[in-house]
């Protein structure tokens, strides 16, 4: 055996057997491989298609509270690269605190609008300055966090429209314009109100026709007072057909400004949710919004009768969204929408302190193997300059590569739910790259290192015995 067939066997032997096994140190040749499906990534890293789309933006950032592991979660927070981060139902996630909602800043509706200590900003300020300072972009979300309370409390259709555009204006001027003692920070994003449709009038106590008619008023002022600013909304819950049409009527008659659009959806369906956005992007052609941004702006992996669900089915769920499966939809959803309209989408949520359920981290500041895998996206994303591929993977798995401006390469290989699987990386001109390495995502690891080697000239075949998992490649040149 020459010396480049040796070197080519004891890579893809270490990498068939110890890489993906590591509880195991059995040889290649005595695995058992009938039950393991095959697949081939080939990539073309010398064809630049596009810039990949950072859409791993999220919801809710580090809390003011839970200082005890503050330092810890910021640190592994920054890591993950947010792009945006919006802030719905921040107070949810800092109990106690009069914090981002325009009634927790502004709480007592009878005061002058123009008078500064009407206005509370300390908590909301902290918070902000966070975000800033942890290199992600805030998002705005103007209105009022959600209620689960029987009795609702804040979700009313304000009585005075005017003087909460007045009240909005001035929160809006704090930020971005140093009013009152504030600051100029780039908020591009203001979104007005959240889920008006929701179930159980937990967002609005309304009809759709009162908030239609709401939104118009607010953003065609804010858009006067604003113009370098974008204005959007209404993050529809469900954006069922009959509540979209109804909304954009309502926008287009009145020539309201829509600088983006913003939906939700929670489901299991990846063909579902990565199809979504070209038919919101029909709707808004047909409405005459061709330039309006399309934003999901709250998504997860929830299966259909999760809502109505007993609370063992639904903890039980949580566990598999915050596992192996739930990291592989994450990923194959962020690949699937780099060839969709979509410009902007926020996972709900990033940190969630407040509960062990919703979030990447858990409750302790640890982290789940979901973050690892929201973490393995921003690495690729990073890289800028997507690059061609083909592959054959299995139904509902798919693959993203990108490099940089010094020609290095990242691979991202999301295989959810594909089953026990024999991987082949086939990188066109792979003998440039002189040093490899390879991380893996399954049952087994949580994006560990599984090996580094020098110049390798053939195709590099890993495996894992997981249902779900995420291979993550790097080649430096």
């Amino acid at each position: 055996m020459n010396n480049y067939l040796k070197h080519l066997f004891i890579v893809q032997l270490f990498l068939a057997g110890c890489l993906v096994l590591p509880m195991s140190r059995t040889a290649a040749s005595e695995l058992d491989t009938t039950h393991f499906r095959s697949a081939t990534i080939h990539v073309k890293p010398s064809r630049v298609i596009g810039q990949v789309k950072p859409l791993h933006g999220g919801n809710l950032a580090v809390p003011l509270v839970d200082g005890l592991y503050l330092g810890k979660v910021r640190e592994t927070f920054r890591r993950l690269k947010i792009p945006y981060t919006r802030l719905h139902d921040v107070p949810l996630q800092n109990p106690g605190m009069r914090i981002v909602d325009i009634p927790l800043i502004f709480p007592d509706f009878r005061a002058d609008a123009e008078d500064e200590g009407a206005y509370y900003f300390d908590q909301t300020d902290d918070y902000i300055r966070d975000c800033i300072a942890d290199s992600t972009e805030v998002y705005y979300r103007l209105g009022t966090s959600i209620e689960h309370s029987i009795k609702k409390y804040f979700v009313h259709p304000p009585k005075d429209v005017k003087k909460w555009i007045d009240v909005a204006s001035n929160i809006i001027r704090h930020y971005t314009e140093g009013k009152w003692n504030g600051f100029r920070f780039p908020i591009t994003y203001w979104e007005i109100w959240n889920e008006p449709d929701v179930d159980s009038q937990k967002m609005w106590t309304g009809s759709l026709d009162e908030f239609n008619a709401f939104y118009v008023e607010v953003a065609t002022a804010l858009k006067k007072r604003f113009p370098h600013l974008k204005f959007g909304g209404p993050a529809h819950c469900s954006p069922k057909e009959k509540v979209v049409r109804g909304f954009l009527s309502a926008c287009a008659e009145k020539k309201a400004p829509l600088d983006f659009y913003s939906f939700h959806c929670y489901t299991d369906d990846d063909k579902r949710i990565i199809g979504l956005p070209a038919r919101m992007q029909q709707y808004l052609d047909e409405y005459g919004y061709h330039q309006t941004e399309l934003h999901l702006n709250e998504w997860n992996y929830i299966y259909g009768g999760f809502w109505k669900a007993d609370a063992k089915t639904s903890n039980d769920w949580f566990k598999v969204i915050r596992g192996t499966e739930g990291a592989a939809f994450v990923n194959t959803v962020l690949i699937g929408w780099q060839d969709t309209p979509l410009d902007v989408a926020c996972y709900y949520t990033i940190v969630n302190l407040s509960s062990s359920r919703w979030g990447l981290f858990n409750s302790d500041g640890t982290v789940s193997k979901a973050y690892y895998g929201m973490l393995a996206f921003g690495d690729v994303a990073e890289y800028g300059n997507r690059v061609g591929l083909d592959a054959d993977l299995p139904d509902g798995s798919r693959a993203l590569a990108a490099r940089d401006s010094h020609g290095n390469l990242a691979i991202l290989a999301s295989c959810w739910k594909s089953g026990a699987l024999d991987l082949s990386f086939d990188i066109e001109s792979m003998g440039e790259y002189e040093r490899v390495e390879v991380y893996r995502l399954d049952d087994h690891s949580n994006l560990a290192k599984c090996m580094e080697v020098g110049h390798v000239q053939g195709p590099l075949k890993v495996r894992t015995d997981s249902e779900s998992a995420i291979w993550l490649v790097k080649c430096y040149k």
